[in-house]
């Protein structure tokens, strides 16, 4: 009976030691961080940048397209106020001439928004995949084992102190 209680006694402590190891081992504390999104990308200075472009370019684009649809309006108020003086064929050439420029002005518009788009697009996918290789490379350099992504709260709680954000706002103005 004092054996089966010392084995017992013995397993009891093998198993808390194994126990004990394996706590250790699979709980080992990992690095684990996250970035606000929203305020990387506001303070990012090449984004910045981009997003003045493409709104420089936005605003050039809308001029011409305002220029164009002034210059439809006008030939339409001088169909208007000569079309009493027209004959019937001269009417309708006329008519097709302003749809002409009219759906002109429709295409040149659309392509214009579709340019503005796909530019847009191509230059953030460029920033994002320059932010992402640097994240890439700070966590593997600082041992991360996971890096979050917090965009419109996905993240419920972060300990300020996980947030890395501003480290690597820092990182990516010295690249």
């Amino acid at each position: 009976m004092k054996n089966e209680k010392l084995i017992i006694g013995s397993i009891g402590v093998l198993l808390a030691g194994v126990i004990a190891l394996f706590v250790m081992v699979f709980t080992k504390a990992e690095k684990i961080a996250y970035i606000d999104t929203a305020k990387l990308l506001s303070g990012y200075p090449e984004m910045q940048s981009v997003k003045k472009k493409l709104e420089e370019e936005a605003g050039k684009a809308k001029a011409n397209v305002d220029t164009l649809t002034m210059e439809f309006q006008s030939s339409l108020k001088e169909y208007e106020k000569g079309m009493s003086k027209m004959s019937p064929k001269e009417k309708a050439l006329s008519e097709e001439l302003l749809r002409g420029k009219q759906n002109q002005l429709m295409q040149y518009q659309q392509a214009l928004e579709q340019k503005l788009k796909g530019d847009e697009q191509k230059q953030t996918q460029a920033i994002l995949a320059n932010i992402n290789a640097f994240i890439t490379e700070y966590g593997k350099k600082h041992n991360y084992k996971i890096i979050l992504a917090t965009s419109g709260g996905n993240i419920a709680y972060g300990d300020k102190g996980a947030d890395i954000t501003e480290e690597i706002l820092k990182g990516l103005g010295k690249e």
